[in-house]
């Protein structure tokens, strides 16, 4: 009787066990702490709304007081800045400036939405912020490049308060050709030249009936 007995209780236990190891193991799983944790929030964009180029760049070289290049072969031209050439009065220290601003930094590339590929040269055009400065802005705070008005209204930084574009004098009255909407020129006839005319790198829209434009790039009369 007591080996019966003792093989009873063998069994009850057995079966304890294995019942508790089955409730156990069918308890309803709790959430863990990571998963009840809402998603990170993104970061926002660097360039917002943005559909041109964005990126960030070392910037290689300075070419001029509103062109630059960065990594990757990418030249870059300062949206609404108009610069001295290098061998104009200004020219150059608008250059040092500029080195001073960007060469050797981590740059912020944020290119025109509404210029993608418009620059005839083939540079972008945009706005670089280096080391957390707005060149574009710095440029002309400083005096050695001035607003380029004649593209306000193109811009997608028309707007901007640093572009100057506000203070843009507007053209002067007259019997204007609409083809040059900046300045004041009348069509022809007669059929004028730049050296008719006071006005230098203005815009040109089609069709140019005094083919100010020769090389197409949209700016008449880039020289004398």
């Amino acid at each position: 009787m007591r080996n019966q007995s003792r093989l009873l209780i063998a069994i009850a236990v057995a079966i304890v066990i294995v019942v508790a190891v089955f409730a156990v193991s069918h308890l309803p799983s709790q959430p863990s702490s990571a998963a009840s944790q809402p998603p990170p929030s993104p970061q926002p964009s660097a360039c917002p709304h943005s559909v041109g180029l964005c990126v960030e760049r070392n910037v290689t070289r300075v070419i001029d007081g509103d062109t630059l290049d960065v990594a990757g072969n990418l030249r870059i031209r300062l949206v609404l800045v108009d610069a001295p050439e290098l061998n104009a009065t200004g020219g150059s220290a608008a250059k040092d400036r500029l080195t001073a601003l960007c060469f050797g930094k981590l740059t912020l590339v944020d290119e025109d939405d509404n210029q993608i590929g418009a620059d005839p040269y083939g540079r972008v055009l945009a706005v670089v912020t280096c080391d957390g400065t707005n060149a574009n802005a710095a440029m002309i705070a400083s005096g050695l490049a001035k607003p380029y008005y004649i593209f306000c209204s193109a811009s997608e930084f028309g707007k901007e308060p640093w572009s100057g574009c506000s203070s843009a004098p507007p053209p002067p009255p007259g019997n204007c050709d609409p083809a040059y909407p900046d300045v004041c020129i009348p069509p022809p006839p007669p059929d004028l030249d730049c050296k008719d005319i006071p006005y230098r790198r203005f815009r040109v829209l089609p069709p140019d009936p005094h083919h100010f434009d020769a090389d197409g790039d949209g700016i008449g009369c880039e020289t004398g």
